[in-house]
């Protein structure tokens, strides 16, 4: 076989390989990436005679994690606390100092989910797989993986940010100045890798639900609307009370999903909300101080690409979030825009306060991410983020001009 025949088999293999599946396997490395940092302590598997994923509880996994995460906590405690409390330099000690406190934070609040939520977690994950399973039997497209394109790209841009920090994390290690120093600075990577978990694991459940979303909203606009469309009077001829039967089971199944939803995303976020909250205020201010460095203080680091890099990768995790629990947010709006008040289907009376009663609902039901109430997450705080930032490093490159440090 020639070279340009093997290259055009390889393009076309590229070619049948969808995006839902690359997003599957982003998820399934990201899963035992979190395996490994010991933030996740429970199994994942094929149980069934369909082999449905199921949640699970892994006694070994979870005494790995909780040893693990007390271990380096108490390294990092004994280790590095002392050594950022003496520091000088007030712009490092800040930073410092909120990156440990939201480290500490952070991994205090997953001994608390492993040690006293593992029942509440574990009932969660698998809510969401039984969604997954359940929004897929309504329709009947075979669909295999994980959301769409958009999903994939947000995940894609995940696992490079993902692979970034791991890199420059585990740099560190490189150049032990003794045994215990060594084993210090892992630690201290765990802990630090264990807490920015949380927010790559917010990015994923923001996803999942904007996933779940837009595969129901998809099944109503296309399937349920040609089957609401079939009921309308064909010849003269009324829709049978079987079809209209068989109409109202569907719209039954389509607000129990919906509702189903909503709930399975409210209890994820109110599990989440104040560690992902810690750590996503903590990043913030820690992007402002790092970039502060960079600006005024490049003279102190030798690679100016990498730190350049912690910058942009600290702003892509915080509008990566963003833009997750914005699309749950909008794709649970989508449906109100679908006119299905429009298809009448029959002059029974039960029929309309039956599709009243799903329309009404479909305006109630509403996913919204407010960490704690403080604000509402939407694209407007990516441009107030955005605008902000900008404007923090105009302001820092002018005072570095006129006090000649740039």
């Amino acid at each position: 076989m020639s070279k340009c025949g093997a290259v055009f088999i390889m393009f076309g293999c590229l070619r049948e390989v969808r995006p839902s599946r690359l997003s599957a396997y982003i998820l399934a490395i990201s899963y035992h990436y979190a395996r490994a940092l010991g933030v996740v302590c429970f199994g994942i598997s094929k149980k069934g005679p369909n082999d449905a994923l199921m949640g699970r509880k892994n006694f070994r996994l979870k005494w790995y994690s909780l040893i693990l995460r007390i271990f380096c906590s108490a390294m990092v405690g004994c280790f590095c606390a002392p050594y950022v409390l003496v520091l000088e330099d007030p712009y490092e000690w800040v930073m410092q100092c909120m990156r440990l406190v939201a480290c500490l934070v952070c991994t205090t609040c997953i001994l608390v989910l492993q040690l006293f939520h593992e029942h509440k977690v574990l009932r969660m994950i698998n809510s969401f797989l039984r969604l997954f399973r359940r929004v897929r039997q309504m329709s009947a497209r075979t669909k295999i993986g994980f959301g769409g394109k958009r999903e994939f790209v947000l995940l894609l841009f995940k696992i490079v940010c993902l692979g970034y920090e791991l890199i420059c994390e585990c740099h560190h290690l490189l150049f032990p100045s003794s045994l215990l120093g060594w084993l210090t600075t892992l630690c201290e990577i765990i802990v630090e890798l264990g807490s920015l978990m949380i927010i790559h694991i917010g990015f994923v459940g923001y996803l999942s639900v904007a996933a779940l979303y837009s595969e129901v909203n998809s099944y109503v606009r296309v399937e349920l609307r040609r089957q609401l469309r079939s009921l309308e009077r064909t010849g003269g001829a009324p829709a049978s009370r079987r079809q209209l039967r068989i109409a109202s089971g569907r719209l039954e199944e389509c607000v129990a999903v919906y509702d189903e939803i909503e709930r399975v995303g409210r209890s994820f976020h109110v599990l989440l909300e104040l560690p992902l909250l810690v750590i996503l205020v903590a990043k913030i201010f820690a992007t402002t101080v790092l970039s502060y460095e960079v600006i005024i203080r490049s003279d102190r680091y030798p690679s100016q690409a990498a730190m350049w890099g912690l910058v942009l990768k600290s702003f892509a995790d915080v509008i990566l979030l963003t833009l997750a629990a914005h699309e749950a947010v909008s794709s649970s709006k989508v449906i109100r825009r679908l006119s299905l008040e429009n298809f009448s289907g029959s002059d029974h009376k039960q029929w309309h306060v039956k599709l009243e009663m799903f329309l009404s609902r479909l305006n109630v039901n509403e996913f919204r991410v407010r960490p704690l109430g403080l604000f509402e997450v939407s694209n407007e705080i990516i441009l107030v983020f955005l605008s902000s930032m900008i404007t923090y490093f105009t302001y820092v490159m002018q005072y570095g001009i006129q006090t000649n440090r740039l």
